[in-house]
């Protein structure tokens, strides 16, 4: 969504479609910090991926939990 304005659109225009449905929008697949940010701005509740964790064992989620930071 970075590089490709149509992506963007898209983007911004899924956000604007749920929230005056009352839905929260999760992103998956979220690679980096940048795209992220910008989901941020956009509105975006929810983001998993890369950017946030590695993939892990469950028995290990509580423990990262624990110890996490939310950058925002």
């Amino acid at each position: 969504m970075l590089d490709s304005h149509d992506c963007d659109v898209i983007v911004r225009s899924t956000i604007d479609l749920a929230h005056p449905l009352n839905l929260e929008v999760v992103a998956e697949g979220v690679e980096n910090r940048q795209v992220q940010d910008r989901l941020a701005e956009e509105g975006c509740d929810v983001v998993q991926g890369y950017a946030i964790s590695e993939p892990m064992p469950g028995d290990q989620f509580g423990h990262w939990l624990q110890q996490c930071r939310w950058p925002h």
